[in-house]
């Protein structure tokens, strides 16, 4: 087979698939997207969206990607809007199908005036936008300042020892594989990716007495003063406490991601992490067992951590429980309902809410999809299948 005739086969399935996806998407009732504007590495603006609907075939709902176009120039909200425009005209779908579309909350995107959900709502008065819930926990987890400072500081390192000269990169791989180290070479750090951070604490931590000597062997200026940041307890104990909440958060941001999760599934996992932060909040003060990365710190220099562990821990729960109230009041029910996946009405209240569940009990699909959910936001209540 010639290179012309397998890429001509490719582009034949490619469209025979994007033409199945098409049409299931033109057959639903109505349809959910997820917006999301980033960066590449050659700074290429690229818009990414993703659909989420009812398959009248297969009688499930399914989540797809419904295109990724670039952002030419400038990242507006009237350039996303346009883009979104232009993408659903080229699929042949109604503005008015989308019943619901969630962003990360940038400006540009949710932007009162200009933002393109209020352009979008233009349209379509009866949108209604969501903040992406994995966005808010990375809101909820900023750095207060003394951490923050410390974070930077090894982040320099770590681009010291790797992106300032090609020589030393390579010279400290040697290094490491020479003394045996746990690791052959550092990671770097990139803010488009969450996990990224975690992942390039956790190497650095896992050599970092390989790191202390080998900048010993380097003479500047930077690597004596990095030197001093080594050896400084105070803050390795603050390095310590990041590298393991910053594992904790990540454990969270995997079980946010992923297809086919419900908002009681992300509820869910959210509520225990809450929970979760006020037992490390208890732990700090005793063996730091939920921190074995501190506790080793601990044990070694003898020494204690200090009270901005616990602030941290405070500040972030406090900012994911005023964030998750505005989703979920405390007393009042905020529930879409909807027959299939069809938005009908608000209900407002547990009594409504009751009163509607039990009504609905004739229609299986739509009882079964809301039981869960029902469960977790009204735990006390009984609700039957």
């Amino acid at each position: 087979m010639s290179a012309s005739t397998a890429t001509r086969k490719s582009e034949i399935l490619a469209d025979d698939v994007l033409a199945q996806l098409d049409a299931a998407i033109q057959s639903a009732p109505c349809i959910s997207l997820a917006i999301d504007e980033s960066t590449d590495v050659t700074d290429n603006a690229q818009l990414l969206v993703y659909v989420r609907f009812c398959n009248k075939d297969k009688k499930e709902i399914c989540e797809d990607l419904l295109g990724v176009t670039p952002l030419e120039t400038h990242t507006r909200g009237e350039d996303i809007y346009a883009a979104i425009k232009e993408m659903l005209r080229k699929r042949g779908i109604d503005l008015k199908q989308v019943v619901s579309v969630t962003t990360d909350g940038a400006p540009a995107m949710i932007g009162k005036e200009r933002g393109a959900v209020s352009r979008m709502k233009e349209d379509n008065p009866d949108l209604l936008a969501y903040h992406c819930l994995i966005h808010q926990t990375v809101l909820c987890a900023t750095l207060s300042q003394h951490f923050a400072e410390v974070m930077n500081t090894v982040m320099k390192l770590i681009n010291f020892l790797r992106a300032s000269s090609s020589l030393q990169h390579r010279l400290l791989r040697e290094f490491l594989a020479d003394v045996e180290a746990n690791a052959n070479d550092l990671l770097l750090h990139n803010n488009v990716r969450w996990l990224s951070k975690g992942n390039a604490l956790g190497r650095f931590w896992s050599v970092r007495e390989e790191i202390a000597a080998f900048l010993e062997q380097v003479k500047s200026q930077r690597a004596t003063q990095f030197s001093l940041f080594l050896q400084d307890e105070h803050k390795m104990n603050m390095v310590a406490f990041l590298v393991d909440i910053t594992s904790h958060l990540n454990e969270l941001n995997v079980k946010l991601q992923g297809q086919n999760n419900t908002v009681a599934d992300l509820m869910t996992a959210i509520r225990s992490f809450q929970r979760k932060l006020d037992i490390f909040k208890e732990d700090l003060e005793g063996g730091c067992e939920h921190f074995p990365k501190l506790q080793e710190q601990i044990q070694a220099t003898q020494g204690g951590h200090n009270s901005q562990t616990n602030d941290y821990l405070s500040t972030s729960n406090t900012q994911s429980s005023t964030r998750i109230s505005i989703l979920c009041p405390e007393r009042k029910w905020y529930l879409k309902i909807g027959h299939g996946c069809v938005y009908e009405e608000t209900k407002s209240s547990l009594a409504e809410v009751t009163q509607w569940y039990q009504q609905q009990s004739g229609i299986p699909e739509c009882v079964q999809e809301l039981t869960q959910y029902l469960k977790y936001l009204l735990p006390g209540s009984n609700y039957e299948s």
